[in-house]
């Protein structure tokens, strides 16, 4: 009865003291030990930013309207990344046909799984994010 309740505390103890270490090992920066080829762990989060919040339609809304069109990756992160494609060449209003409406791009870091490793490499994708109003082109400009 003696070893029994022994045997039991050491190993209360044994898992308190190995919950301890990992939480202040994960918890004060200590990195893990990366895949080998890896030169790099990553840690990210998904939250959607405030930002994004009340900002709906304005793809429809906009004098240069645009929908969106996905692009899924399985390799990449993120897998999924959504770009505006403008609906008309001209923008809507009055000087319909002077105003062109021309695609908004903006730099996306993206993350590629290398073929057959754990590994990801970091890497800037031109994602196009909306559409805008600019003058057409003409003879004298």
């Amino acid at each position: 009865m003696r070893l029994r309740r022994s045997v039991g505390e050491l190993l209360v103890c044994c898992t308190a003291l190995w919950v301890v270490v990992s939480s202040s090992s994960s918890s004060s920066g200590v990195k893990a030990t990366p895949p080998p080829g890896c030169d790099s762990m990553l840690s990210f989060s998904s939250e959607v930013s405030s930002f994004s919040v009340g900002r709906t339609n304005v793809n429809r809304r906009s004098l240069s309207p645009w929908k969106w069109r996905s692009s899924t990756v399985k390799t990449r992160v993120p897998s999924t990344l959504w770009e505006a494609e403008c609906i008309d060449t001209f923008c809507s209003g009055l000087d319909k046909h002077r105003l062109m409406s021309v695609p908004v791009y903006q730099s996306v870091l993206v993350l590629n799984r290398q073929q057959g490793a754990l590994c990801y490499t970091a890497s800037y994708q031109s994602v196009a994010v909306g559409c805008t109003c600019v003058w057409a082109k003409t003879s004298q400009n």
